[in-house]
């Protein structure tokens, strides 16, 4: 049975920033801080319950001594990683409909910003008048609106989906 992303939470490892992004944008709750340490990871409260994502083989053993939940990342692609991640957990699909819900830069939740006029002196004029809908982050206050990087991400997705669908 498939399994709801939503409850999945992360810490990622301070050499895996690419996919803590990747994993943000897909709508999981996800810790990353490039300067954070093993001992960081392992003794944190504000870590508990999180499964942590690491390449590195002796923060995974001291997990495993500690009943931490932790998946190796060893692959050479981001895609594999992300495939490996999605494995193990069960999850069968990633959808394009959890973008745009958690902020990539600091995982603050991303909102629907109403009136346009607000962000003007935010954003260039060109993209006040050429999109409809933008999105802000409640935390950092980060500006987000679809572009052609949806694109991008959509066949991110699409590749996902089929490795995930293909029989091991």
């Amino acid at each position: 049975m498939a399994r709801n992303i939503n409850q999945y939470s992360f810490v990622v490892d301070a050499m895996l920033g690419k996919i803590a992004r990747k994993l943000r944008l897909f709508g999981f709750d996800t810790v990353y801080d490039p300067n954070i340490d093993d001992m960081d990871i392992l003794n944190s409260l504000k870590y508990y319950g999180r499964i942590i994502l690491t390449n590195d083989q002796a923060l995974i053993k001291r997990c495993k001594k500690r009943g931490i939940n932790t998946i190796l990342l060893n692959n050479k692609t981001e895609l594999e990683n992300l495939v490996t991640i999605f494995r193990t957990l069960d999850i069968k699909y990633i959808s394009l409909q959890n973008l745009f819900h958690v902020c990539t830069c600091c995982n603050g939740i991303i909102e629907t910003i109403i009136d346009k006029n607000s962000i003007k002196n935010q954003i260039p004029d060109r993209l006040l008048h050429s999109r409809y809908i933008f999105y802000k982050c409640s935390q950092c206050n980060k500006i987000y609106w679809i572009g052609t990087h949806i694109e991008h991400i959509a066949c991110l997705i699409r590749d996902i989906n089929i490795k995930l669908a293909a029989v091991n």
